[in-house]
Formats: C-alpha cells, sequence, structure tokens
C-alpha cells in the first residue's frame, strides 16, 4: 500500500517537473524506507527558508545543482524558484553567467563555492552572515546541500546519463559550462 502511494506521488512530481523521476521509482521500489529517508532528508533541509530572501536562497540552490548536475535537476531547482516568484531573467542570467541582482547572485556564488569548495568561501559566508544573519545563512546552506543530494542519487543508480538545456520561462538558456566548477 504504502509503495504504491510513494510512485503516486513519484508520478505526480514527474508530470509537475516533465521530469524523468524512473531513479526514484527504482529508490522506491527498492527500498520503501530508503525512499523515505531520502524524501525526509530533503524536506527537513532542503525547504526550511527561515529568513533568507527568496532570491539568494533559490539561487544558492541552483547553483547547488550545476556542480552536481548537467540540467535535468537544474531545471527541477530552475522551476521551483519561478514557482516561489524568482525572476526568470535574473535565474537566466546567473545560468548565463552575465551580471544580474547583487542578492541572488551572492546566494549563487555562495552556493558554488560551498559545494565546490570555492576560495572565496569566507567572504561570501560573511557577507550573507552581515546581510541577513545566522539563521539565513544556515537556511541558504541546507538548500545547497541538499540540492546536490538528487544528481548524486542519481549518479549513484546509474541514471545520471542526460544533459540537456535549461528552460527558464519560455526561454532555453545556454548554461555557462565554466559555472559548473567552483
Amino acid at each position: 500500500m504504502l509503495k504504491s502511494l510513494l510512485h503516486r506521488y513519484i508520478r505526480g512530481f514527474a508530470k509537475r517537473y516533465n521530469y524523468d523521476a524512473s531513479y526514484m521509482h527504482e529508490i522506491a521500489h527498492i527500498s520503501t524506507a530508503g525512499f523515505i529517508r531520502l524524501a525526509i532528508m530533503q524536506t527537513a533541509g532542503g525547504q526550511w527558508q527561515a529568513d533568507a530572501p527568496r532570491d539568494p536562497y533559490h539561487a544558492a540552490g541552483i547553483a547547488a545543482v550545476l556542480v552536481e548536475d548537467c540540467g535535468p535537476c537544474v531545471q527541477i531547482a530552475t522551476d521551483i524558484a519561478v514557482e516561489a516568484g524568482m525572476s526568470p531573467q535574473i535565474i537566466a542570467a546567473l545560468l548565463a553567467g552575465t551580471p544580474t541582482d547583487a542578492d541572488a547572485q551572492l546566494g549563487f556564488d555562495y552556493g558554488r563555492a560551498l559545494i565546490g569548495g570555492g576560495d572565496a568561501l569566507d567572504d561570501l559566508r560573511a557577507m550573507i552572515e552581515r546581510k541577513w544573519g545566522k539563521a539565513s545563512l544556515l537556511a541558504i546552506s541546507m538548500h545547497a546541500l541538499t540540492g546536490r543530494n538528487f544528481p548524486v542519487i542519481k549518479r549513484a543508480m546509474g541514471h545520471a546519463k542526460a544533459c540537456q538545456r535549461v528552460r527558464v520561462g519560455k526561454v532555453d538558456v545556454v548554461v555557462n559550462q565554466v559555472l559548473k566548477a567552483a
């Protein structure tokens, strides 16, 4: 019974985001407990925004999946950010590596440095803490941290084979590949 509910949830997620969720079905089939643990980890850590401003919060998540993925998970992070009200133009600029809103850029740069071990991490962390406080820093960090989980688990399960362009709103964005390396 629980397994069928999980598969129905996964089908809904896949349809909502036009996403190949076959690895999620595989995880649910292999272990209901494993799937539930992954879902709890994602929900508990990755969806707590605290007082973090929307754009830097989502920009950090997009950056984190960008470091780990070549398209499908970046697409979902982008779609979720747009659903939350983030400007598609800001997201497109971040992915293309062109100048954009300073707060969103700070979150994006921090997410890349955090996940990729970038040299600017200490300075970016201090800037976020000064601007928005420690709770926001923690929320932005947790969002970036959990953002990388799906690309990593996809690789672990042998499903990280697809690359794609990212569509932001109605525009295909060519991701600046330099951004994939922190």
